[in-house]
């Protein structure tokens, strides 16, 4: 998918060696493009090409956003599909039966399935799959989230006032630094905001209470977030079994992003098309359309 989409190099070669060859300078890459990458994914510009690449497109002004929380968009989809939903049940074994797959529940539930596609990381999952499967050894990058309602104190950050602190506070690589970016959600008056701290670490309540004056509410989520990018990256496949046990995530190692991730369900939608109900690849000229007349990727 990527070799034809002509991205695949990119995920070969670290960000800084891409930006090195597009001219940008070592200061440019360090000031900049580091704090925006820190932010975005959590990670230094020794991340591999493309994800770094997306990570920079994210820093634009031209984002959108769903008004009420962008939640909305996954459960539209999910009513929209009419799909049977079980909610506070994880699977924790997918056993291949020939013709049919069987999936166990943590509710002691058994479900049968002709195709059974698993759309979450399994580099930190317990899932059990008879026989096994083999992907390659990848890590999550742990992104720490620690929202503060309550007021900054100015002189951490050696200044005067809390107005003089931006809305928006980045960092560079620097071990010494316990946090990735702080900024502003909401302002509530003129002596109270609810904060967003991106941190590698957990913030302890001692670097808590040096950065801030005053903190009347802290809300802390350790969340693996996405993979942690390292050219060059190696791709777990699709298909994990040869038949019909799919996995979205293995696009992740290119970049995550809602956007990419969707992508990459498509094409696993446009596989069991074309592997499973079908003997020959389907025809998609009722599934998409091509503005240059080109030739159509069934395969993608």
């Amino acid at each position: 998918m990527l070799q034809w989409a002509g991205l695949y190099n990119l995920t070969t070669r670290t960000l800084a060696m891409e930006l090195a060859d597009a001219g940008l300078s070592p200061l440019l890459i360090q000031e900049l493009v580091t704090v925006i990458t820190r932010i975005n994914y959590g990670q230094s510009v020794n991340m591999s090409g493309l994800a770094g690449a997306v990570s920079l497109a994210g820093s634009g002004g031209g984002l959108w956003s769903i008004k009420g929380g962008n939640w909305q968009m996954a459960a539209g989809l999910i009513d929209h599909s009419e799909v049977e939903l079980h909610l506070h049940e994880e699977i924790e074994s997918i056993s291949s039966k020939g013709e049919y797959y069987e999936l166990n529940s943590t509710q002691r539930k058994s479900y049968t399935c002709d195709v059974a596609v698993v759309a979450t990381p399994l580099d930190e999952s317990s899932v059990q799959f008879t026989p096994p499967i083999s992907i390659p050894k990848r890590e999550l990058q742990h992104t720490h989230a620690t929202f503060v309602r309550g007021l900054l104190n100015p002189v951490y950050f050696g200044l005067n006032s809390v107005a003089e602190i931006p809305e928006l506070v980045g960092t560079i690589e620097d071990p010494d630094l316990p946090f990735s970016s702080i900024s502003v959600l909401k302002q509530h008056n003129e002596n109270d905001f609810t904060y967003k701290i991106f941190s590698r670490k957990p913030m302890a309540d001692a670097t808590l209470d040096s950065i801030f004056s005053v903190r009347t509410e802290t809300i802390r989520i350790n969340w693996g977030a996405y993979p942690h990018y390292t050219a060059p990256e190696v791709f777990a496949p699709f298909i994990l079994d040869g038949q019909h046990l799919y996995y979205v995530n293995a696009f992740e190692n290119a970049a995550s992003t809602m956007e990419t991730s969707t992508t990459a369900a498509e094409n696993v939608a446009r596989l069991i098309l074309s592997r499973f109900f079908t003997s020959e690849p389907i025809s998609l000229a009722n599934l998409s359309s091509s503005s240059d007349g080109g030739v159509r990727h069934v395969d993608l």
